[in-house]
Order: C-alpha cells, then structure tokens, then sequence
C-alpha cells in the first residue's frame, strides 16, 4: 500500500492524502515434471515449472524456491513446496507419488467352474496383490480380490463353467492409511471346464 499527496496552490489550498494498492503478480502455473514414478530404490525428486499470467516462465532461485519433503524413495506419497519471492508472493504445495513395482502373470490353469492364476512375486516394497477378473478383454463389472501376504503368489477362483475369463494382477502397498497401487499386468486368458474327463 502507498499513498499519494496532493497539495493545492494558487487560488486553492490545502493537501488530500489517497491510498492506492500495489498488488504482488500473479502466478497462472504450477507445474512437476511428473506426478507419478514407479519404485526403483532412487530418490526422486521432479522439476518444477512456474509461469506468471501472461505464461512467461518464471526463473527458480529469482522469483521462487522450492523444498522437497524428505525421502521420496520409498513408495509413498510426497510434498513439493513452492515459495514465490521478488515481485511474487504466497506459495503452492503440489504432490506426486511412488507407486510399487507391477508384477506379471506367469500362468492361468482352468477346473471346474474355477481357475487359478499364478504370478511372479513381487515382495519389495509391496504388501500384497490384487486379482482381477473379467468375461470380457475390457474388464467391464470386472470382480477384484485382494491377497494380503505379499509371499502369495497364486489365486483359485470359483466361477462358472464353460466360460472364458480374462485376468489381470497388480501389486500395492499400503501406506499409513493410504493405498498405493501398481499398474495392472498383461491381461491372459482361460476358459473353464463344465465336468472332468475321464
């Protein structure tokens, strides 16, 4: 805030004082490089780009700073804070995520009115699997189980006979409260038996 003074002369006297705002720029554009990586045991730490409401990029170190929260190598989720200075004011926390290492699924044997699918295990970082099944490729009302043990590396389902099912997995981690999933693996087939042979 700055004030102006006007003082009259002449045939006119006196002063009037008026206050006017200079207000901070504006920052239009908070970007990182990306949101989202996959374990690998290295930390990881994402660039950030800042552009003002005209869409010119700001210069790190003159128009702002930026923390990271510790870590970030593990899978989790985690913090970067930009904190604008000079001619800018204010800050914005953004978030990205390390997510675990997906796992793939190495066979699907078919029973009766079941089948069972095995897959590589994936113990690091990961506190089990999810099991997701379909009867159609794009997984449309598709059923998904949890496995809890990240030592487990094979599921039996019950279902019908004489049908083709599509299978996928995926590892996650639980974090605190929170929930990190891979992505899903190549989706294989199977169709199952109405009876044994004999």
């Amino acid at each position: 805030t700055a004030t102006v003074t006007v003082t009259f002369k002449g045939n006119y006297s006196g002063t009037v004082k008026k206050a006017f705002e200079i207000n901070p720029a504006k920052v239009s554009n908070v970007k990182l490089s990306s949101t989202s990586y996959t374990y690998n045991g290295k930390t990881k730490t994402p660039s950030v780009t800042v552009k003002d409401s005209k869409g010119r990029k700001l210069k790190k170190g003159t128009d702002y700073t930026v923390k990271y929260s510790s870590g970030r190598k593990n899978v989790g989720s985690y913090t970067v804070r930009v904190k604008f200075k000079g001619k800018y004011k204010g800050s914005k926390s953004l978030k990205f995520k390390i997510v675990p290492k997906g796992t793939s699924v190495s066979s699907v044997s078919a029973g009766v009115k079941s089948f069972t699918v095995k897959y590589k295990k994936q113990s690091t970082q990961t506190s089990g699997y999810q099991v997701q099944y379909a009867e159609n490729s794009s997984f449309k009302n598709a059923a998904t189980k949890t496995i809890g043990k990240n030592s487990t590396t094979s599921y039996s389902v019950n279902a019908k006979g004489n049908r083709k099912y599509y299978v996928r997995v995926r590892t996650y981690k639980k974090v605190g409260k929170s929930y990190f999933y891979s992505s899903w693996s190549k989706p294989s087939s199977i169709t199952t038996k109405t009876a044994l042979k004999f």
